[in-house]
């Protein structure tokens, strides 16, 4: 598979405290990553860097093998933050997922089928006249992903998709990975839920103190997760979703 985002010994100091350390990973195009650790392990503040929201204080991002500044950035990543109703902008689902599309100056007659096409795509037509913020908390992140997908960017990043959702919207976002592998979108989720979605998973990596201390495939992380404070039941890797 082709490179799509490479991370290469990012590091961040704030106040004199060092948050991260000499952190690089690569990951594939069309791959889904869970990034995973303790809490204060830095896992927000790493995505804050891809995305282009923090200045790091060394190393750089690349994506598809191009250096990239936080500008470039910005562009090419969409993160999905754990507080859906900070990016709900539009008073239907319809005028939220055009929002974006009409910000780059798109033509009125390719908004509007772009808005069409990722209302398929995540099964959205029937709610399309809905305010998004009555939606239930699963239906409210598909059209905020759905948003953000449709802008067109080369990597989604989304921090604790599954927080504060009851089942059946857990489930929700769950069955959201299957349109991104259609997609071949690559996606970088912080969760420390990792025993939702850890089957829906190609790659794993976990962090502790700032620095990261297993990058590999997900069927290989249970150790490393357990040993790092991610609870994962005693089950086979395969049982570890929620769908």
């Amino acid at each position: 598979m082709a490179e799509s985002l490479s991370v290469e010994d990012i590091s961040l100091s704030i106040g004199g405290k060092k948050i991260l350390g000499n952190v690089s990973f690569t990951l594939e195009k069309g791959t889904v990553t869970l990034l995973a650790g303790r809490n204060g392990s830095g896992k927000s503040m790493l995505l804050k860097i891809i995305k282009g929201l923090e200045k790091e204080s060394g190393g750089k991002v690349m994506i598809d093998g191009v250096p990239c500044t936080t500008r470039e950035r910005m562009r090419k990543t969409a993160l999905v933050f754990q507080e859906s109703m900070l990016q709900i902008v539009g008073q239907s689902v319809e005028k939220d997922i055009s929002f974006g599309l009409e910000n780059q100056k798109r033509s009125r007659e390719e908004t509007r089928a772009v808005t069409e096409e990722y209302l398929r795509i995540f099964g959205l037509e029937h709610l399309r006249n809905e305010n998004p913020r009555i939606l239930s908390g699963g239906e409210r992140r598909k059209v905020i992903i759905a948003g953000v997908l449709a802008m067109g960017p080369d990597i989604l990043l989304l921090d604790e998709p599954l927080a504060n959702l009851d089942y059946p919207s857990i489930r929700t976002v769950l069955k959201l990975f299957e349109s991104l592998r259609d997609l071949e979108t690559t996606v970088l989720v912080v969760s420390h839920e990792a025993e939702k979605l850890l089957a829906l998973t190609d790659h794993t990596l976990v962090m502790d103190g700032g620095r990261l201390v297993f990058d590999g495939r997900s069927e290989d992380s249970l150790d490393a997760l357990k040993e790092n404070g991610v609870h994962i039941p005693a089950l086979p890797f395969k049982e570890l979703s929620w769908l």
